[in-house]
């Protein structure tokens, strides 16, 4: 697990058609004429286990356990570095009865735009809702919101913990005052000897620490840095195991205490262009193993053509070899030709650096990107290790709109390397914590355009359906992939989101929402096909990971018969619908007592009393042992009673 985790936990949402002529159905399934779904996102257990190993309580945890015992929401406060969101992970972590139903939720509805539902929390739930980094007027709003969400958590016997701003801008609401708990980082060197020890080094270590690393701890750093420090001391042991402990925390002390003047002192000390083009290359190439020698010097090639650097003219063996020219910026090939730097950490600065003080640089390394992309000496994990590097320094700068204009430029080129390279940047955008939801609204804008170019529509589906957009924001994922579907995507889009929403109970309870109000609203030929492949009555039944299954809600049923009810009376019937009322029979046939009225009262209800519909559902029925009971829900829904027995 790496430090990229530590930060993410740190850091801080009718009539039936009998005939010819335009038909219209009147089925409202809900007071809100569009669907809206509160974004969130599950927090893994896996992830969970893997934290409660590090975890130390901070001062006030136990507190704040009694509040969340004793109310259901607690407000996680501290100052910045403390670990609130790790402790406010911890708090719902600790019941055992919410494990595997926990979430974070996000304050946004499925476009984007600010939303605190409380209609859209659920049973036995553990919540998270990390407020911590949000501005000023996003605060009041959602504190005007939370009295309301506590209740509805209270009443459905779920948990909420709340990372709230730092220091607060006003006072909070009285409701609210109860539930706040202040906490304090816990002893750094404690935090450090816990995560070394899960690195295999011996209990107590470091004991006593090295003076520089007491130094650091004294200063109260981030909880987050301090993770770091361990991380690196163990990176440092792994590639130097000849050296001692000392050693190895005075390389790592070298990565955290690298400042910019370092770096810059370097480049000025190498002068020419040459090697400053390698010192780049090599740190835009650079991941977790580096790339080959080979590879690092036909890129650095590539870099100089693009920048149009003079060529070296001297003879072949007048030139440096590839080992001077690594030597001379601190680099070097290890036994199978992967070139890193001598210094830990040091690639990141040299990337910010290059980004930050020559601006005239970026278009080129734009265009130096899309040429390296191409290079037959480059593996796949340097290729995205390109990419993801690219990415970050143009979003860290906000050069977000940069950044899109390659994504469109790759996805139109021809090779799968820069349909990857698309997807991969693209996805990292989205996920961003500064800009990703600027991001992630221009994905939306896309996925509603009727003509996308080339393979813009591909990176899109794919970008919503297999990356971390997927995994991070779900429910937006499913709406822009719902869009493509509509248009540009097809039937692939509708394939992938069709995989999505069965795997997940809330995806699949989002789109049929979707659906009922699309099919009623709009003529999509994908909505008819969607709804056909997400009401299979397998899927509708099953429990999955709650306790009920989809087709016990109340507000499902309502979706299902708004659907039903507008292709009985727009489609031909036998159009793709009677195979799957026949599904349904049979299922019924099958199935307990409960889900079997379920099933027929739904089919029954979406005829709305309409002798035709009825006598088809009546006729289709008859092969089915469920019959005679369809025909007493038919007529009873036409208000027939069964007539009385003779004396």
């Amino acid at each position: 697990m790496t430090n990229s985790f530590w930060n993410s936990i740190q850091a801080p949402n009718g009539t039936f058609h009998t005939g010819s002529g335009q038909q219209t159905v009147h089925q409202h399934f809900g007071a809100d004429s569009r669907p809206r779904e509160q974004a969130s996102r599950a927090l893994p257990d896996d992830h969970l286990i893997w934290l409660k190993q590090r975890f130390l309580n901070p001062e006030g945890y136990h507190h704040a356990a009694q509040i969340l015992e004793d109310t259901h929401t607690v407000l996680v406060d501290g100052p910045p570095g403390s670990g609130r969101n790790s402790t406010a992970r911890m708090l719902l972590h600790a019941y055992p009865a919410l494990r595997g139903n926990l979430r974070e939720v996000l304050p946004e509805d499925d476009e984007g735009n600010l939303l605190l539902d409380p209609q859209q929390v659920g049973d036995a739930e553990g919540l998270l809702l990390d407020l911590s980094d949000i501005d000023r007027a996003a605060w009041q709003a959602l504190h005007s919101w939370l009295p309301g969400y506590h209740a509805a958590v209270r009443k459905h016997g779920s948990r909420l913990a709340v990372v709230v701003p730092h220091p607060l801008t006003a006072p909070l609401d009285n409701v609210l005052a109860p539930h706040w708990a202040g906490i304090g980082a816990p002893r750094r060197l404690h935090v450090l000897r816990r995560a070394l020890l899960l690195e295999d080094f011996p209990p107590g270590t470091p004991d006593p620490p090295p003076p520089g690393v007491l130094r650091l701890l004294e200063r109260e750093p981030p909880i987050r840095d301090v993770a770091r420090l361990a991380e690196l001391i163990a990176r440092a042991r792994r590639s130097h195991p000849s050296d001692d402990f000392e050693a190895w925390c005075a390389k790592a002390l070298a990565a955290i205490n690298l400042q910019p003047e370092d770096v810059a002192q370097q480049v000025v000390t190498l002068g020419e262009g040459r090697p400053k083009a390698l010192l780049l290359t090599t740190a835009m190439l650079h991941g977790e193993s580096g790339a080959r020698s080979d590879a690092v010097y036909e890129a650095c090639e590539a870099l100089l053509d693009t920048v149009d650097h003079p060529a070296d003219d001297r003879p072949l063996l007048e030139r440096e070899d590839l080992s001077a020219r690594f030597e001379e910026i601190r680099a070097a090939p290890d036994a199978q030709g992967r070139v890193t730097f001598k210094a830990l950490d040091y690639a990141p600065a040299v990337r910010t650096h290059f980004w930050n003080n020559m601006p005239g640089l970026r278009t080129r390394l734009g265009d130096w990107v899309a040429k390296a992309i191409s290079l037959r000496s480059l593996t796949e994990a340097d290729r995205a290790a390109l990419v993801e590097h690219y990415a970050s320094q143009a979003l860290g700068s906000g050069a977000v709109e940069d950044l899109l204009r390659r994504v469109v430029d790759w996805s139109t080129r021809q090779g799968p390397e820069f349909r990857e390279a698309a997807v991969q940047a693209l996805a990292r955008g989205a996920t961003d914590a500064t800009v990703g939801r600027v991001v992630r609204r221009r994905i939306l804008t896309w996925s509603r355009e009727n003509r996308l170019p080339g393979g813009h529509a591909d990176v899109l589906i794919a970008v919503c359906s297999t990356t971390s957009l997927a995994a991070a924001y779900p429910q937006q994922a499913a709406v822009r992939l719902h869009h493509l579907a509509r248009r540009s995507g097809g039937r692939k889009a509708e394939s992938r989101l069709e995989q999505l929403a069965l795997a997940d109970v809330r995806l699949h309870r989002l789109m049929l929402q979707r659906l009922a109000h699309g099919l009623e609203t709009r003529r999509w030929a994908a909505d008819h096909r969607l709804f056909l492949g997400l009401t299979a009555p397998e899927s509708l039944c099953a429990p999955g990971p709650r306790p009920h299954a989809l087709l016990d809600e109340k507000g499902v049923r309502t979706c299902l018969r708004a659907g039903w009810a507008v292709l009985f009376a727009r489609e031909p019937y036998g159009c793709g619908w009677k195979e799957q009322t026949d599904r349904w029979l049979a299922a019924a046939g099958h199935a307990t007592r409960r889900h079997r009225d379920f099933l027929l009262d739904v089919l029954v209800d979406a005829c709305q009393g309409r002798p035709v519909p009825l006598a088809l559902l009546h006729e289709q029925a008859r092969p089915y042992p469920v019959a005679p009971l369809v025909l007493r829900k038919i007529n009873a829904a036409q208000g027939i009673r069964p007539s009385r027995p003779r004396p």
